[in-house]
């Protein structure tokens, strides 16, 4: 009687813990689009602008800023990855006059599917790097199976550790390289276009004096690619099909939610005192670049 009570405690175990793993993997799936937020028809002149084969590129410039001047357009495009660029797109990269692409994607996708460019392009390889890349994985992968509530919470503790705390110089470099006019006009894209690109546009806007609900509304753009983000998550997940994992239980991952932005916004505000005290102290800009920036991108 013993190990019978002994196996029946142990199955319900078993059981009242595959409970909690379904209620906890239970993922509430959004429409993507429902978290774009309307922009005026002036704010949105000319920022789309269609390729063959490339995903979320769009003109960084045309905003207004909060003293009543605007971006400067057909200086600074943001984009997701150029691997699949084909003839018609490289001869329009050549007639936009494109002089410099900032790549932040690893090693690893560069590998996987590197860029395509005109041959008079300068491709400058920025990778964005984390100090936790193996407990990062494990710790996505352990959410994945046993947790996926967790995954909400993992894309805006992404962007305040990795992003903005580990990664300030990167930016303070990126940002330098669209001071110079010699660079530009350029594009600086990563994989989708939305992360590690999404923060890249929103410092720079921030600089610019773009209010923050703008750039919030510039980052939830990139939802209106979802479909192509969900075909990357299908292939990032190919391999765990037979554990039942499809690509919308990774949709937080996939999505540009408007409070990821915005909670980033807030962290730089919190622990470094606003975007300008970030750049200067952690990124390493010094006062004469952010000037510099104003007067190349503002009109």
């Amino acid at each position: 009687m013993t190990l019978i009570w002994g196996i029946a405690g142990g199955a319900a175990l078993l059981v009242a813990a595959a409970l909690v793993v379904a209620r906890n993997n239970r993922v509430e799936v959004i429409d993507p689009i429902t978290l774009v937020i309307p922009m005026s028809e002036a704010d949105m002149r000319g920022r789309d602008i269609a390729f063959e084969g490339i995903v979320n590129f769009r003109d960084v410039g045309g905003y207004l800023t909060e003293d009543g001047r605007r971006v400067r357009q057909g200086l600074l495009y943001r984009s997701g990855a150029l691997h699949a660029v084909t003839e018609h797109d490289l001869a329009r990269l050549a007639e936009m006059g494109v002089k410099l692409i900032c790549d932040l994607r690893s090693h690893e996708e560069i590998a996987a599917e590197p860029d395509r460019l005109p041959p008079t392009v300068r491709h400058l390889h920025m990778p964005l790097q984390s100090t936790d890349e193996n407990l990062d994985r494990r710790s996505r992968f352990f959410a994945l199976l046993f947790n996926r509530r967790k995954l909400a919470g993992m894309m805006p503790e992404f962007y305040r550790r990795v992003i903005i705390d580990q990664n300030a110089r990167l930016y303070g470099s990126l940002l330098r390289q669209f001071a110079d006019t010699a660079n530009l006009p350029a594009v600086v894209h990563c994989t989708a276009g939305k992360d590690r690109t999404g923060v890249a546009a929103a410092l720079l806007l921030t600089v610019l004096g773009v209010p923050e609900e703008t750039i919030v509304a510039d980052y939830a753009l990139s939802n209106r690619f979802y479909r192509h983000f969900y075909e990357y998550g299908n292939r990032a997940v190919r391999s765990l099909a037979r554990l039942g994992i499809r690509a919308e239980h990774i949709q937080p991952l996939l999505i540009a939610h408007p409070n990821t932005i915005r909670g980033t916004l807030a962290h730089i505000r919190e622990r470094y005192g606003g975007v300008e005290p970030y750049l200067r102290n952690a990124a390493g800009l010094d006062e004469a670049t952010l000037e510099r920036l104003r007067a190349v991108f503002l009109e």
